[in-house]
């Protein structure tokens, strides 16, 4: 089977340079232009509107009036708005504070008794140790002892 590897020349543009961006052909002008034309259509609109509103004192009334009125509606909106937001976080709040009381009346008595607890395991371990476990192992250690020297005696 032929080797199939793919020569720079035969490879797609987007392969062959990884960084278009850094190539010697030159940029795309054209949305660069469009922006322009799109921009000065758009300032030009503004300026007509303003133009016509000048001419135009009666509509230019009108039209501020309804302006008025859709804002006077927006800032009634906001103000609801506002004011639901301080009330659910108040509610927040007192849920916060309501946890924050639970912690406090539910969760400190168990801890409290879970390090009595853990007091009292303590000192059970270091009674059965002193107790039981240290003399049963001076006895085993003794007992392991006199047996090696006894083996070491009498070998023969």
């Amino acid at each position: 089977m032929p080797d199939q590897t793919i020569a720079p020349y035969d490879m797609p543009q987007s392969a062959a340079n990884p960084r278009p961006e850094l190539s010697a052909k030159p940029a795309d002008k054209r949305p660069i232009i469009i922006g322009i034309i799109v921009a000065l259509v758009i300032v030009a609109l503004f300026f007509g509107i303003g133009w016509w509103l000048f001419v135009n004192p009666v509509s230019t009334a009108i039209i501020r009036d309804i302006f008025l009125i859709f804002m006077g509606l927006g800032v009634f909106v906001i103000i609801l708005l506002l004011i639901m937001l301080i009330v659910i976080t108040a509610y927040l709040v007192i849920k916060v504070n309501d946890l924050v009381q639970l912690l406090d009346r539910e969760i400190k008595p168990m801890l409290a008794k879970a390090s009595e607890t853990f007091g009292t395991v303590r000192g059970t371990t270091s009674f059965i140790s002193e107790q039981a476990v240290k003399p049963v192992i001076s006895t085993v250690s003794t007992a392991a002892a006199v047996r090696a020297i006894f083996q070491n005696l009498f070998r023969r």
